[in-house]
């Protein structure tokens, strides 16, 4: 390290020791194992969440549908998606895995989509 000196004689060194490098670079570590394993697996269960709140708003535009038109939206939701009344973004798939959602059209609930897996 190269000392600097100023007019009154004292002598200051720059930068920083192995010693305080270590210390750093060992609490980064220890910091890291702690946030990265939590960070990973975070996006779970907010998908899950997800999925479980677009599967009831499905099943409240499913029930409007009825209402309006007088008969179920198909089980697929091809018809719904469709229009832009119900679904103004377009069609809808599962954030967990991308799938599509189906509907039953006899109690207007959406088939599958439990995900309670990511929830534990």
């Amino acid at each position: 390290m190269k000392k600097q000196s100023n007019p009154w004689g004292v002598y200051r060194r720059s930068g920083l020791s192995l010693m305080e490098v270590l210390a750093v670079v060992t609490l980064m570590g220890i910091i890291a194992m702690i946030a990265v394993p939590r960070l990973a697996t975070s996006g779970d269960k907010p998908k899950a969440n997800s999925c479980f709140a677009t599967k009831g708003m499905i099943e409240v535009q499913a029930e409007l549908w009825l209402r309006n038109k007088g008969v179920p939206p198909a089980a697929s939701l091809n018809d719904i998606m469709a229009d832009n009344k119900y679904f103004p973004d377009g069609a809808v798939v599962c954030p967990v895995d991308g799938s599509a959602y189906r509907l039953n059209t006899t109690n207007m609930t959406v088939n599958g989509h439990t995900h309670t897996d990511l929830l534990d």
